[in-house]
């Protein structure tokens, strides 16, 4: 069965919530989006004056008001970056848990409407008990940010066995692409980039070896879209490419892309971070027409939009 949506509320248009936004305007979607901060010059063109919500999800008379003619909502929102996290958990827990909460609460009221969380696949099954892991494997984070996108999933749950809250979590991947900024340290794909593009130095953690499983971030927006069409289906699902790669073939990619040499700092690996994670993505494929970009077309995508956002040269 297909549910028959009206309007999507985009709760976040960061870096994800940015390139979500950008695919519902080119399907014709109605939507609106709630957000702290002003989003890109295009992106805020995409959405238009009237859809725009510039407010705080943790503000209970915002979240009422956006949520009015919402039939979907997708929670992009989020707080510290993972370095961050680690070093601030506290701080982290009060960004993140009252817009949630807050949330939550409002979708009480709307018991028809379907919630869609995005949740960090890359950290949540911490060290993965076998490769690729699957939404069955036990979760168990060994970083602050992994831990509390899992205590996110838990009050998600918790709401749909209180409340009868529709809800379904996408635990992603390492995103990447488009409107992720290397300025914040956000992302290895981008960062490595820039960097090397600007002949500023790359800190290569580990030696390398770390592997992620890399997803383009424009097929995680298709995910979600075609996730939300679906009433059937499962209530957590693997947003991935379903491949491995460590961080030196990320590195050795990046500088093909861009034609040099990186400068490159190495640094004991560190103790947050997941030495090796790939996701199982046969639950989303089977309820999805996913198919995954490949690196070398998605990081080409990166260096393109990159090199385009830096403007012309002076």
């Amino acid at each position: 069965m297909v549910i028959r949506l009206s309007s999507t509320l985009v709760i976040g248009c960061g870096f994800i919530g940015s390139n979500l936004v950008a695919a519902l305007a080119d399907r014709g979607e109605t939507f609106t989006v709630l957000t702290r901060r002003p989003p890109p010059a295009e992106i805020a063109a995409a959405i238009g004056a009237a859809g725009l919500w510039l407010g705080d999800a943790a503000d209970p008379k915002v979240v009422a008001a956006s949520l009015a003619e919402a039939s979907r909502v997708v929670y992009c929102a989020g707080g510290l970056l993972p370095a961050a996290s680690e070093r601030d958990p506290d701080l982290d827990r009060r960004l993140t848990l009252a817009p949630l909460e807050t949330t939550l609460k409002a979708l009480e009221r709307h018991p028809d409407v379907l919630l869609t969380y995005l949740s960090s696949g890359g950290t949540v099954y911490g060290e993965p008990i076998r490769i690729p892991a699957h939404e069955t494997d036990p979760a168990a984070p060994i970083s602050a940010y992994g831990r509390l996108h899992l205590a996110c999933e838990e009050m998600i749950a918790a709401a749909r066995r209180n409340s009868g809250l529709r809800a379904r979590v996408l635990r992603c991947a390492t995103v990447y692409g488009e409107h992720q900024q290397p300025d914040r340290g956000q992302g290895a794909i981008v960062t490595f980039l820039h960097r090397i593009e600007s002949g500023e130095q790359i800190d290569l953690f580990g030696g390398g070896s770390t592997v992620r499983d890399y997803v383009y971030v424009g097929d995680v927006a298709q995910a979600i879209i075609e996730t939300m069409d679906s009433a059937e289906g499962p209530d957590l699902v693997n947003v991935g490419s379903g491949e491995g790669t460590s961080l030196l073939e990320i590195l050795r990619l990046a500088e093909a892309q861009v034609g040099r040499r990186a400068k490159v700092a190495s640094h004991p690996e560190r103790g947050f971070d997941v030495h090796r994670i790939v996701l199982d993505p046969s639950r989303l494929r089977a309820i999805t027409d996913f198919q995954p970009t490949s690196l070398e077309d998605g990081i080409a995508r990166t260096h393109r939009w990159l090199l385009g956002a830096a403007g012309p040269a002076a």
